[in-house]
């Protein structure tokens, strides 16, 4: 009987051990699939699941009355960081969250994430939700020039805006590093990436990163998130989105917005203490932006929500629920806020 050679053992030997490894990735792959599953079916998404270009997209309503609020989140952001807000708007008003395509509970869709693809797929959704206008719309952060696109291309359903710190388009050139940097990009798509992979193999969830983590004050909501959490697909949730940033800042700097309809701003404390360098340094000019939104329609007024920080919706609720309760009674009533131009502390 001829000997195995050293190199068909060791050949036999390596085969084997990448069998295991693939078969082990497989079944870890297969495990965080049955938990995604697992907790979706534990913690049902309030709303519904529309069909928008073949694509499920998830919109929560709740409330009745006219104008319906609708609240666009800030870049990569679900319908959860509005979840201190819109139970108090719709105590006045019919009040509606969604997740972009790609985010939450969101399929992905193949068009691009501009400002111009969302409008259509928002305007979409609220029409396969048989929601009526006309809206007030709430943006946040990049919201900002979502709503603004919103209004431009359906000027008879927006009744009014509210900015909650919002994306201004002059910013990608005013602050400092704010423009498209090649590097950034590669930094961002090699973090999705590696997240991508850490959710596709299960690996994430073997070693317990699916959290779902959420905001302080929104532990209510932990469970939803968890059952968000690992997907694969929502890895790259936010990436297009800032692939496509300075598109939609372009895209709202052209749209015809706002017209003379009421408009709220409402901005960071740019005193607030707690700010790292950078942050702080940055004030000055984010506070001019903002202000700069005012000229968007004569009937506007803005307030610097005192403590807050970017996300306003989670360290100062109330000032955004009073600000859209007021604009509404004022569509309503069709009478002028005596605030009109102002800027004020709250």
């Amino acid at each position: 009987m001829k000997p195995r050679s050293p190199g068909g053992v060791l050949k036999k030997l390596v085969l084997s051990v990448l069998g295991i490894l693939v078969l082990a990735l497989f079944a870890s792959a297969l495990y965080n699939s049955a938990c995604v599953r697992l907790l979706q079916s534990r913690y049902p998404v309030p709303g519904t699941l529309y069909q928008v270009n073949g694509h499920a997209m998830h919109l929560y309503c709740t409330g009745t009355g006219s104008p319906a609020v609708v609240l666009e989140a800030g870049l990569g952001d679900d319908w959860i960081y509005w979840q201190k807000v819109q139970p108090e708007v719709a105590k006045t008003t019919r009040a509606c969250s969604y997740d972009r395509a790609g985010v939450g509970w969101s399929d992905s869709q193949p068009d691009p994430r501009d400002a111009k693809n969302i409008a259509l797929q928002l305007h979409a959704l609220l029409h396969q939700a048989n929601e009526a206008g006309p809206f007030l719309l709430v943006g946040g952060s990049a919201g900002g020039f979502y709503i603004r696109e919103f209004t431009a291309m359906y000027p008879t359903e927006a009744a009014g805006l509210v900015f909650v710190d919002a994306s201004v388009p002059a910013q990608i050139r005013e602050l400092p590093d704010a423009g498209y940097s090649a590097a950034t990009a590669r930094k961002i798509h090699r973090d999705a990436m590696w997240d991508w992979l850490k959710s596709a193999s299960g690996w994430a969830r073997l070693t317990r990163q699916c959290k779902g983590e959420v905001e302080k004050g929104l532990e209510a909501y932990a469970g939803l998130a968890s059952a968000e959490a690992c997907r694969p697909a929502f890895a790259w949730s936010g990436v297009s989105e800032w692939d496509d940033f300075w598109r939609s800042a372009e895209e709202a700097a052209q749209a015809a917005c706002c017209g003379d309809r009421p408009v709220l701003v409402i901005s960071q404390d740019p005193n607030r203490s707690g700010m790292n360098a950078q942050v702080s340094a940055n004030q000055p000019i984010w506070n001019s932006l903002q202000e700069s939104l005012k000229n968007l329609s004569p009937h506007t007024r803005r307030i610097i929500a005192r403590t807050s920080g970017h996300h306003v919706m989670i360290d100062r609720p109330d000032v955004i629920v009073q600000g859209v309760q007021q604009l509404v009674l004022g569509i309503r009533t069709e009478t002028t806020d005596p605030a009109e131009g102002t800027t004020l502390v709250q």
